[in-house]
């Protein structure tokens, strides 16, 4: 009997620090990173694969800002759909070939996945998520002009900011559990969902963007999975982020749930309530990692544990 993970990626999956967001650069990361999870699958494990969406949904805001004359704007929900498909098309294309090589007879599906929210969450009232481009004091008064919408500084610069709330259900997750039973390698959850929720008895699009994280740890603990592993761009979580000191190796999940306002917010501490909450609701293990140290993580040898 397989045992099912869920493996989590991280943006640096995609695209790393200063690299340009060609097509062709994301995919020589993808391909690295597929390398990897056919090794896990070489181990007979049944994996499940999300991953995180947020520089392609800002290129893709981008575009349609620059292109606004021409073409309607999307909604921001739509571009999660859109990129959901792109990601998942690399990723299901890289790890085809990497099982095929490797002389594995696995199939790979990617499912455009929805994940429900609540519509009084109170994340929409406190927006905290940022998104699209980097505007200039100038660039964002003209953009206020044309749109109100609220922002916050970075290093000088302001970014558009939008609601993050929990999600509460995957649409689309008795799919994803017949797919696993029949040993097929789904790719799902990406950007952590399409965001929408009940109106009546319609689903409706919602001007969000969840955790890539939260909902990776709802989809382990809805489809039984055993271990959760997220990886990232660092070895372990840091108890200090900005300069990498004091590396965690192992803690137990209710001493992370008690300490998560001490870890910073757009950084370890969503990886780290994630992890929490997948162990609370019956997972084994969860690890967080280095993505370029797959087979690392998975041995224990590097990489936070989460027990």
């Amino acid at each position: 009997m397989m045992e099912t993970v869920v493996v989590a990626l991280g943006g640096n999956a995609l695209l790393k620090k200063g690299e340009k967001p060609t097509f062709q650069v994301q995919y020589k990361n993808v391909k690295a990173a597929a390398k990897g999870m056919a090794s896990m699958i070489a181990k007979d494990m049944s994996i499940v694969i999300t991953h995180g969406n947020g520089p392609q949904v800002g290129d893709e805001l981008l575009r349609g800002h620059y292109a606004r004359s021409v073409v309607p704007q999307l909604p921001l929900y739509l571009l999660g759909a859109e990129t959901q498909a792109f990601i998942g098309s690399m990723l299901e294309r890289a790890l085809t070939n990497e099982l095929a090589a490797a002389h594995i007879n696995r199939k790979v599906c990617t499912v455009i996945t929805h994940a429900l929210v609540e519509k009084k969450d109170p994340a929409f009232r406190h927006p905290s998520k940022p998104i699209g481009p980097y505007y200039s004091k100038k660039e964002l008064a003209e953009a206020l002009k044309e749109q109100r919408f609220p922002y916050v500084e970075e290093e000088g610069k302001y970014r558009r900011v939008v609601g993050s709330p929990e999600p509460k259900k995957i649409l689309e997750i008795d799919s994803i559990r017949k797919l696993v039973d029949q040993g097929i390698v789904v790719i799902c959850c990406g950007g952590g969902g399409i965001p929408v929720f009940r109106q009546g008895a319609s689903y409706v699009g919602a001007y969000a963007v969840i955790d890539k994280d939260s909902t990776s740890g709802l989809l382990a603990s809805s489809i039984g999975a055993k271990k959760l592993y997220i990886f990232t761009k660092t070895k372990y979580v840091y108890s200090d982020f900005g300069h990498l000191r004091g590396p965690i190796r192992k803690m137990r999940a209710a001493e992370v749930a008690r300490s998560l306002n001490t870890y910073e917010e757009g950084t370890w501490r969503p990886k780290m309530a994630a992890a929490a909450r997948f162990i609370m609701n019956g997972g084994k293990e969860a690890r967080i990692g280095m993505l370029e140290d797959i087979e690392g993580v998975i041995s224990g040898r590097t990489g936070t544990t989460i027990s």
